[in-house]
């Protein structure tokens, strides 16, 4: 039986992976055994497919008794084959397995975390590292970032892109599109970001990007999907000055529906990072036939290919001219959106499910 920890079902990120490969093992391994393990809080929302077992597991994430007590309940049920989706793997597993391991964000940028928070996270990327049968990442870039920082067989880590879900595609109801706009009130053309407001995101480096090139193009408008830009009082502070009075907008979460009309309305995705895993807007993005924008921090570049406009990461005067020049270069707007349409389709979660269950299989 394979078990897989299910308790971020509904997180931002993580929950976005542990729902599609859910989904996808569903539909390719019918015949196989699998036990979630789930939150309290989640155990009457999520769906179980058909086959499936559960079991509630309530102890708390990132706690002492989910390290000391997880896998001693792992262990009561049976499983071969165990799948931590983030870096928290439970001590004591007396069966085999994997991990993924998104990021180092917290030990590239330690100034952005408690030193409590950057111990812990050391701790236990290193104990997973150490005790699980193999590592796996969402990119190339990763698995060389883990490899920098500890000792462990370069063999050990396997990269496995993510997908992009097929909701994400070009919207040929321009109706739908305009009421989207009408319920938000987005009247004017704007520069989507979509994504936590987190500071590694960079997004004082968008701010001012977009600060830059107001006096040209007045109308435009710079729309946040994700995090609240609230949540963060730097942040909060600089959209309050005068110059950005009306220009900016914070549309908190969106349903996946919405969210793929936000990119179909936009005129362009703006991913300004400092620090990514994966990236996986970037990919969204050209699904829904807009250009894309990224710095050329961490995978971003490995993701995006030649499919989107590279910037020098923390540059805000490179982001300004990549944006302009989207604005005003028809040709070149058109000719990303056809590269980026050509280079999405090989990200799917259907290879990303087949690739990951491979790895179960080669240690079960």
């Amino acid at each position: 039986m394979i078990g897989i920890d299910a308790r971020k079902f509904f997180d931002f990120g993580i929950g976005t992976y542990i729902r599609h490969l859910i989904h996808e093992y569903a539909a390719q391994q019918p015949s196989r055994e699998f036990l979630l393990f789930v939150a309290p809080e989640d155990a009457k929302t999520i769906i179980i497919p058909n086959g499936w077992k559960s079991t509630v597991v309530r102890y708390g994430k990132y706690s002492l008794s989910e390290m000391f007590l997880l896998g001693r309940k792992v262990r009561a049920n049976n499983v071969s084959v165990f799948h931590s989706p983030h870096y928290t793997l439970p001590f004591g597993l007396a069966s085999r397995s994997v991990v993924t391991i998104h990021d180092l964000i917290h030990l590239r940028f330690p100034q952005f975390f408690s030193p409590l928070h950057r111990a812990y996270s050391y701790v236990m990327i290193r104990h997973a590292i150490q005790d699980s049968q193999l590592v796996i990442t969402d990119s190339e870039f990763t698995k060389f970032d883990i490899l920098r920082s500890f000792r462990i067989k370069e063999e050990k880590i396997i990269p496995i892109h993510l997908g992009v879900s097929k909701r994400f595609k070009v919207m040929d109801d321009r109706a739908e599109i305009a009421q989207f706009r009408s319920r938000f009130g987005l009247s004017r053309q704007y520069i989507l970001f979509v994504g936590n407001t987190k500071p590694h995101k960079g997004l004082e480096v968008l701010l001012r990007a977009f600060k830059s090139i107001i006096p040209a193009f007045p109308e435009l408008e710079l729309v946040f999907v994700g995090g609240l830009l609230s949540m963060d009082k730097r942040l909060g502070t600089i959209v309050s000055r005068s110059e950005f009075t009306g220009k900016v907008r914070a549309l908190g979460s969106l349903s996946d529906e919405d969210l793929v009309l936000a990119y179909n309305a936009a005129e362009m995705l703006v991913l300004p990072s400092l620090y990514e895993g994966f990236g996986l807007p970037a990919l969204e993005a050209m699904a829904c036939g807009i250009p894309v924008i990224v710095s050329n921090a961490g995978s971003l570049p490995e993701i995006v290919g030649d499919a989107a406009i590279v910037c020098e990461t923390g540059n805000h005067g490179s982001f300004a001219e990549a944006m302009t020049s989207l604005l005003r270069d028809a040709q070149l707007r058109n000719g990303l959106i056809e590269l980026g349409e050509k280079h999405v389709v090989n990200f799917s979660w259907q290879l990303t499910a087949q690739k990951t269950m491979n790895v179960y299989d080669r240690i079960g």
